[in-house]
């Protein structure tokens, strides 16, 4: 690892082996040598957001992924990344936009699909979030937690009997989901 030490990869490797040993606080400064030797590249920022995110330092961590999307805007990964970290620090007015630009970007992005229907949820914006939550389903139909997530908002919209429905196919997908069989239970369901 040492023999790349000069190079902004080389920092990374070492910041990683660190990070993998159990060890976040002496892979900081490595990770930060990465940025200062590399600053145009979005994949060690974006590397460092998750150390920084890990060591709660979250506010720098939404700055790291600011910059990473300022290089590259077209990256729906970034913008996700970006999404999941403003919500961590409670700036929930850049979240939804974040979100929206992850899936116009990959319109088959099923987790910024689910993470969107969650915050529009979240925003009191039942209808977005159904929409959101039933194009994630169709991106994904195999992740039981998206139907369980309609499920729920379809239960607090009063659509009981499609509550039912999507909690149902929810326990369809994974038969332990026991969050999806206490909605059900609750919703009056079998």
């Amino acid at each position: 690892l040492n023999l790349n030490a000069d190079q902004p990869l080389g920092q990374l490797a070492i910041g990683d082996f660190a990070l993998k040993r159990g060890d976040p606080t002496n892979a900081l400064p490595h990770f930060q040598q990465a940025v200062a030797r590399d600053p145009y590249s979005p994949g060690i920022r974006e590397a460092f957001a998750v150390l920084l995110s890990q060591l709660g330092r979250n506010q720098e961590a939404v700055t790291q992924l600011e910059q990473a999307v300022k290089l590259t805007p077209d990256d729906a990964k970034l913008h996700y990344d970006l999404a999941l970290a403003l919500n961590t620090t409670g700036d929930s007015g850049r979240v939804i936009p974040e979100l929206e630009q992850a899936v116009k970007l990959n319109p088959q992005f099923a987790r910024a699909w689910y993470n969107l229907g969650l915050a529009r949820s979240a925003q009191g914006d039942a209808v977005g979030a159904i929409t959101a939550l039933l194009r994630a389903e169709s991106a994904d139909p195999t992740d039981p937690r998206i139907p369980y997530a309609r499920a729920t908002v379809l239960a607090r919209m009063g659509n009981l009997r499609e509550a039912r429905v999507a909690a149902r196919h929810a326990l369809e997908l994974d038969h332990n989901f026991t969050a999806a069989a206490d909605l059900l239970q609750q919703l009056g369901g079998q």
